[in-house]
């Protein structure tokens, strides 16, 4: 019994999610907690939801190798490969990594979108995320998109899932 618990807590711990868990957290409850304003979204205002200095944020999906990143970023970084199944939110700082946070899309079906000039490279001045929830085959998905670029994703308003009669 003793090594079956061992077992399983070394699991949970294997299937964390990487760097900043507390970001992490805060980032999934503002997004979820569907809070959406009469234009069918929420603002998420990440600038304000960080405890450290940024210049910028890199979204990475998965199996993104540390070259590919450094290459990005500019500079290098002794980070790891985003692991399988995950994707990486990447905050630099005066030429070096202030934090980042990984996390499990299969767990946090967050899709990061890009926005005009800013695909995926994210300035502070510009981290006004608009976010609400659709439908994609059944399964909700939330957005991560620049405010300024929402218009980009209206169509995908319109998808919502079923609701499920267990949680009425």
């Amino acid at each position: 019994m003793k090594n079956f618990i061992l077992f399983a807590v070394l699991l949970i711990l294997a299937s964390c999610s990487g760097g900043n868990r507390q970001l992490r957290e805060k980032i999934m409850d503002a997004v979820t907690s569907e809070k959406a304003t009469a234009a069918g979204y929420q603002v998420i205002p990440l600038a304000t939801m960080t405890d450290f200095e940024w210049e910028k944020l890199y979204f990475f999906d998965e199996g993104t190798d540390n070259d590919f990143i450094n290459n990005e970023i500019g500079f290098k970084w002794d980070g790891s490969t985003v692991p399988g199944q995950h994707r990486r939110l990447l905050f630099v700082n005066k030429g070096q990594v202030a934090s980042y946070l990984d996390y499990d899309y299969t767990e946090f079906p967050l899709t990061v979108y890009g926005c005009e000039q800013d695909r995926w490279v994210y300035p502070r001045n510009r981290a006004q995320f608009a976010s609400f929830k659709y439908c994609q085959d059944d399964k909700e998905i939330y957005t991560f998109i620049p405010v300024q670029c929402i218009d980009n994703l209206r169509d995908l308003m319109q998808l919502k899932c079923p609701e499920n009669p267990e949680t009425k």
